[in-house]
């Protein structure tokens, strides 16, 4: 995780420069050996970090659905934790794709075991690991833009408006008034570098005895989810 929380630095040096670019192969022609080989490994890290977070989410939505029954969660609510499982899957499967590597499979909760045997407190960290990743994601869509990457940028779009979806979901789970409450997004996050700190901040990246959990690998099909491919990034 170390390496993860470095500061950007000279990738960022090329944003007015490339303001013009549209994807990673006209970045490269416009900076050069050097920036271009400094972008390829901002864009593993950026994946990387995907990946271990699109890990630890189904790592958290499985051991969910393992304790359903002590948490009081079924029928349309326990189907909807399934295809959330699903989503966070296919995120994952995308960012191994492009070349991220997770960081652990190993994660912590930041209130233990008792997350998973006490209803308030499993939705009350649901709905703190969404909102991180909804802020993950806007700062991915900043990052990638200033780089000159709309296409990544887009992609950061399209995971943010699914993760919000998440969000309120488990705002309907937990019979919140009004359901949607956000007028506009939080800023949480000044880069998508910031995000493993932000994450161990929260409890999730500090396994020990006791609070332990290993990631699994799910199905990533699940019946009425749709749009399961990103097209071409």
């Amino acid at each position: 995780m170390t390496s993860f929380s470095q500061p950007l630095s000279r990738r960022w040096l090329l944003r007015g420069a490339v303001a013009g670019a549209t994807g990673a192969s006209a970045l490269a022609a416009l900076a050069g050996p050097a920036e271009a080989t400094t972008i390829g490994a901002t864009l593993i890290e950026f994946f990387s970090i995907l990946a271990t977070g699109e890990e630890l989410f189904v790592t958290f939505y499985s051991n969910a659905i393992k304790n359903h029954v002590q948490l009081g969660l079924y029928g349309d609510e326990l189907n909807a934790l399934k295809a959330i499982r699903a989503e966070e899957q296919l995120h994952l499967n995308l960012a191994l794709s492009q070349g991220g590597v997770p960081a652990t499979s190993q994660f912590s909760m930041p209130h233990g075991h008792e997350t998973f045997e006490d209803r308030s407190l499993f939705l009350q960290t649901q709905q703190l690991g969404e909102e991180l990743t909804n802020g993950a994601l806007l700062a991915w869509i900043k990052d990638t833009a200033s780089m000159g990457l709309p296409r990544l940028a887009e992609l950061g779009g399209r995971l943010m408006q699914v993760e919000g979806g998440h969000r309120v979901m488990g705002r309907v789970i937990m019979g919140e008034d009004p359901i949607p409450n956000w007028g506009f997004g939080p800023v949480v996050l000044e880069h998508f570098t910031d995000v493993p700190a932000a994450v161990k901040a929260a409890g999730f990246l500090s396994p020990g005895p006791g609070n332990t959990f290993d990631f699994h690998a799910v199905s990533p099909s699940f019946p009425g989810v749709i749009n399961t491919t990103p097209g071409t990034i």
